[in-house]
């Protein structure tokens, strides 16, 4: 053991209320492969209960900063700024970057010299805000798993923390492995899609959209505890993506107790909201949904769809009652013989000049459809 050198820099103290646990701490450190000058900068943060940990997370050691990083790459402090930044991550004016770092960005400037500056940095953005929000739910995943345990207020212990933070870090290169294998497979089924609709106008796709939302959300969420809330709000997460999924449609997003998705055509796009809000397992948890749908030319960039049948189907799940599914009049045409359109009242839609008379879509069954 090194208590002698952990003792003369001030890492250890024998006479301490926590010598033994402080003890117990510095020998699974080293235990780890950690050494006295990282241990030092971690107690330095207040990190040395997560070195070992933190090394998982980040293995490669800072080393550089954006200029540092520049010269590495054979290019300029502004363009190493620039992609850290749309990464979702300040710019590293500091030395934090480390040789897996210099990789990534070495990877986007080859991006950016195929797809250009503007593609290229909203991809970035996109992969970032999709890191962070995996990030954080990972974190409270995990926090919350693990009954407090990464927490040194709840264990009481840096030892007994820093054993459970490495245990948990130690998925982090799994975790990685399992991203990689579904990005893959996404990549896939964002192929397929693409391939299934049809071109528009001025760079443009043709094919549907719809927003589905849990009606009365606001009032329900407000006498509702934060726990119970929770689980509705995962319950309906869950049964929207299985709906959209298995009824051939791309999710688009989540926000906040409503979902967006597209499908290639209208039937596809009708089918995934009718199932939405009548799923057996809404209905089982109390969930009341609503939904709107439109078809016509969207501009699909960064993983999200724009243009005014966006706006429309948005509109129209709002003026949707539970259990509705409410269409732009350009959807019913397109319906094969599996729909009933049932056409409503004109209506002012705001943020659209013409009123609009939507139309009530419903499914029909085989025996509806029967002659006789």
């Amino acid at each position: 053991m090194d208590v002698d050198r952990w003792t003369e820099s001030g890492l250890y103290d024998a006479s301490a209320d926590n010598a033994a646990d402080r003890l117990a701490l510095l020998e699974f450190l080293t235990e780890q492969g950690c050494d006295l000058e990282e241990m030092l900068e971690a107690d330095a943060r207040d990190r040395l209960f997560a070195l070992a940990g933190d090394r998982i997370i980040r293995p490669s050691r800072p080393r550089f900063d954006s200029e540092a990083a520049a010269h590495e790459l054979g290019t300029d402090s502004a363009t190493v700024s620039a992609a850290w930044r749309a990464f979702g991550l300040p710019a590293p004016t500091e030395s934090i970057l480390g040789t897996q770092d210099l990789e990534a960005i070495r990877t986007w400037l080859v991006v950016t010299d195929l797809v250009g500056d503007e593609a290229a940095s909203g991809l970035a953005r996109v992969l970032g805000s999709g890191a962070a929000r995996l990030a954080e739910a990972e974190s409270s995943a995990l926090r919350f798993g693990m009954a407090g345990q990464m927490d040194r207020a709840v264990t009481g212990s840096e030892a007994v923390t820093a054993r459970v933070f490495a245990q948990v870090t130690a998925l982090v290169p799994r975790i990685g492995a399992v991203l990689d294998a579904v990005h893959r497979h996404h990549l896939e089924a964002a192929r397929r899609h693409f391939e299934e609709v049809l071109p528009g106008l001025d760079h443009s796709i043709r094919c549907g959209v719809g927003f589905a939302d849990l009606s009365d959300f606001t009032p329900m969420s407000s006498a509702m505890p934060l726990s119970e809330l929770s689980g509705l709000l995962a319950r309906f997460e869950q049964v929207c993506a299985d709906t959209v999924h298995e009824g051939g449609g791309r999710l688009v997003k989540f926000l906040g107790d409503a979902v967006m998705f597209v499908a290639p055509t209208a039937d596809t796009l009708a089918g995934i909201a009718c199932a939405l809000v009548r799923h057996p397992k809404a209905e089982q948890a109390c969930l009341k949904v609503r939904a709107g749908i439109a078809y016509g030319d969207l501009l699909a960039q960064d993983g999200d769809y724009f243009g005014p049948p966006v706006n429309l189907a948005a509109r129209l799940q709002a003026l949707a009652e539970p259990g509705q599914v409410l269409a732009t009049p350009g959807v019913v045409p397109l319906l094969g013989p599996g729909f009933s359109a049932g056409e409503g009242e004109e209506r002012e839609v705001r943020g659209f000049d013409v009123p609009i008379a939507p139309y009530r879509i419903e499914r029909v069954s085989a025996l509806d459809r029967s002659p006789g």
